[in-house]
């Protein structure tokens, strides 16, 4: 289940960051710094999301040191984040507001998910 989600997340995140991509570059505001910093923030953000997902699998399976392990997982999460943000701070060729952007991708694709599962589940609920 944990891989499925992962993969749901990761191609929203995707289909997200490409209308990124659609807007910014033909603005011409960004060029390809736009591009490579858009696919640096997809990449990030779906790093993380997978490895909240694994750590907290761990957890919830894990009998003592749990509490350890999420506030070790949560700091290396913020880590990886922290690192592709000031790295697109620090180069000419990212832009770090494209990198920013993408990191609440995965958040929306949760919202979308959810409100997606919930219309299914009350037409499901009718039908009965």
């Amino acid at each position: 289940m944990l891989i499925r989600e992962i993969r749901n997340i990761a191609v929203f995140t995707g289909v997200l960051g490409i209308l990124q991509i659609l807007i910014t570059v033909p603005a011409g505001y960004f060029g390809y710094a736009a591009v490579l910093g858009t696919l640096l923030g997809c990449a990030a953000a779906i790093i993380n999301f997978a490895l909240m997902g694994i750590i907290l699998e761990k957890c919830v399976s894990a009998e003592r040191g749990a509490a350890g392990l999420m506030g070790f997982g949560y700091i290396g999460r913020l880590a990886i984040i922290a690192a592709a943000v000031v790295w697109a701070m620090k180069v000419s060729y990212l832009n770090y507001v494209c990198v920013i952007i993408p990191l609440i991708f995965p958040q929306i694709a949760i919202f979308i998910l959810n409100a997606v599962r919930n219309k299914e589940r009350k037409s499901d609920d009718e039908r009965t």
